[in-house]
């Protein structure tokens, strides 16, 4: 797989290009639905993830706290995004900052790849350990920077400059350019930041009349969470290929989520593979899982809502990091996905040609 390649700029420039990103009109939802389906373009941040909004935050704030200074180490758990964020802010640093990631193995490789080709060194960690288990990547990370000197633990889980860093400027974004009619509102979580600033904002200006849903993913158990309203994360233990999404346990961004979730559903891969094509193919956008899987839960939170109504979501990421399954014909008929990819459909999967 290629490399995705990231332009030169300083920090000056870098930091000047996070956010205000595109918010995209989904037409054929739009126009099956009746209602105004629309999903922010988070792949045109300069790290090519909703995660440079986050990291910048999260970064300045480990800086400032004189935890650690340029030239020492970040360490972080991450399903990519996060991770490819961190890697690019801090050669951005004098001394530049390194940088240490634990990741799940079940992690798609081309994502590991893309973190270790800007320098990341990355570990990777049993993907079934339970959370709090030193083995759990967020667990494993934590442990290795308290026994490494001039070493901090960034932390996107619980520090709450994660959801800040939502509230303040990717909520704002959507209000402004609805001009304030924002019906509804869907995300998937893995730290629970992105979801838990934007609903939060929008609860605020709507004075609690947005609709906000929890986008989740099979074998996760927050879509259970949320609908049980609190008594149960029991779920099938199922895998999906949609990373750095789904829970079994609240971070520290999501403590206040059954007071701010007003639903969850949960989408399967096959509704986010389709969902994905369908897309590039109406409307050359090439986004990634949990974009197609946040479309998705769109769609059937717009049609709870009245015609006409404005649904919004998010796109973390672009379908680059996922080329080696999302396009990959072996992949998709070793996962039962092909067969139901309609047949005009099956020419973007290229990868194993």
């Amino acid at each position: 797989m290629p490399i995705p390649q990231f332009p030169n700029y300083n920090r000056e420039q870098f930091l000047s290009r996070i956010g205000n990103t595109p918010l995209i009109k989904h037409e054929s939802l739009s126009r099956e639905t009746g209602r105004n389906i629309f999903f922010k373009a988070e792949y045109t941040n300069p790290g090519q993830s909703i995660k440079d909004r986050a990291v910048m935050k999260l970064l300045d704030d480990v800086v400032a706290s004189g935890a650690v200074s340029p030239g020492g180490t970040l360490v972080e758990s991450t399903g990519g995004n996060s991770g490819v964020s961190l890697g690019l802010l801090a050669r951005l640093y004098t001394p530049c900052f390194k940088v240490v990631l634990f990741v799940p193995d079940s992690l798609i490789q081309d994502k590991v790849e893309l973190m270790e080709s800007l320098g990341c060194t990355v570990v990777k960690c049993p993907a079934a350990a339970p959370p709090g288990h030193r083995d759990c990547f967020v667990e494993a990370a934590r442990i290795y920077a308290e026994e490494t000197p001039n070493c901090v633990f960034v932390d996107q889980m619980n520090n709450l400059k994660n959801r800040q860093a939502h509230y303040e400027t990717t909520g704002p974004e959507i209000w402004s350019q609805l001009e304030g009619r924002v019906d509804g509102f869907v995300a998937s979580a893995g730290t629970g930041g992105t979801f838990m600033g934007i609903a939060s904002y929008l609860k605020d200006m709507t004075k609690g009349k947005a609709q906000c849903w929890f986008a989740d993913k099979v074998g996760s158990g927050l879509c259970q969470f949320i609908t049980s309203k609190g008594q149960s994360w029991e779920c099938e233990a199922e895998p999906s290929f949609v990373d750095g999404i789904g829970k079994h346990n609240l971070t520290g961004q999501m403590s206040d989520a059954l007071k701010i979730a007003d639903g969850a559903v949960t989408i399967t891969d096959t509704e986010a593979i389709l969902m994905i094509y369908n897309l590039i193919n109406e409307q050359d956008c090439w986004i990634g899982a949990s974009g197609g899987l946040n479309l998705c839960a769109a769609k059937q939170l717009a049609l709870t809502l009245p015609e006409g109504s404005n649904v919004v979501t998010t796109v973390a990421d672009g379908a680059d990091k996922y080329e080696s399954k999302l396009f990959s014909r072996n992949w998709l008929v070793e996962n039962g996905h092909w067969d139901s990819i309609p047949v005009e459909l099956r020419k973007f999967a290229t990868y194993d040609l």
